[in-house]
């Protein structure tokens, strides 16, 4: 299990590097304290991007919490991460373990059917300046979304396609991990 952590995080850390270093190449950033990304309740995520989110709760203590949290929550709820509250790192609590779409919206591009790459990204990074004056040069050096979740499914295919609700993906996560620490033994890593 640890080992399959590591490795996503590899792949999450990848991410955030890439979009940070494309969105200071091109000026897109977003609006300071928007979060409108945080308050989609249809977001889909696979539990494999939430795994090292899993694997600190479980490591804090916390993991059982965050499961009956979410146990409580009604379907389709915003994502149990987002702080209305705002912190420093946006409006998530666990920022540091966001998810791969985390990491990606409004920085990512994906290919259309006519095979070019389009930057997937909310309305205010689509009114701003930088968007509009948006070269196909700079483009070409955005973070690819289906690259990187191919990545993820390089590690584990099932759970990388495992498309759920944003609560649910975490949820999938906290059970996967705490069910393999119950039967592997308390305190042990791998």
């Amino acid at each position: 299990m640890y080992r399959k952590v590591q490795r996503v995080q590899k792949v999450l850390k990848n991410a955030a590097l890439h979009t940070q270093k494309f969105g200071k190449n091109s000026g897109i950033t977003c609006v300071s304290k928007c979060h409108l990304c945080c308050l989609k309740k249809d977001i889909s995520a696979s539990p494999l991007e939430f795994l090292p989110l899993a694997y600190f709760l479980y490591k804090e203590g916390r993991a059982d919490e965050v499961y009956d949290r979410l146990e409580q929550l009604p379907e389709n709820d915003l994502c149990i991460l987002f702080s209305a509250l705002g912190t420093a790192a946006g409006g998530c609590s666990e920022y540091t373990y966001r998810g791969l779409i985390c990491r990606l919206f409004g920085y990512a591009s994906n290919r259309d059917k006519m095979g070019q790459n389009r930057l997937v990204t909310c309305k205010p990074i689509k009114e701003s300046t930088p968007y509009a004056q948006l070269t196909s040069k700079q483009l070409v050096k955005a973070p690819v979304m289906s690259e990187y979740y191919m990545q993820l499914a390089a590690i584990d295919f099932g759970l990388a396609n495992e498309q759920l609700q944003i609560n649910q993906a975490i949820k999938r996560a906290l059970e996967l991990v705490m069910t393999y620490y119950m039967y592997r033994g308390r305190g042990k890593r791998a």
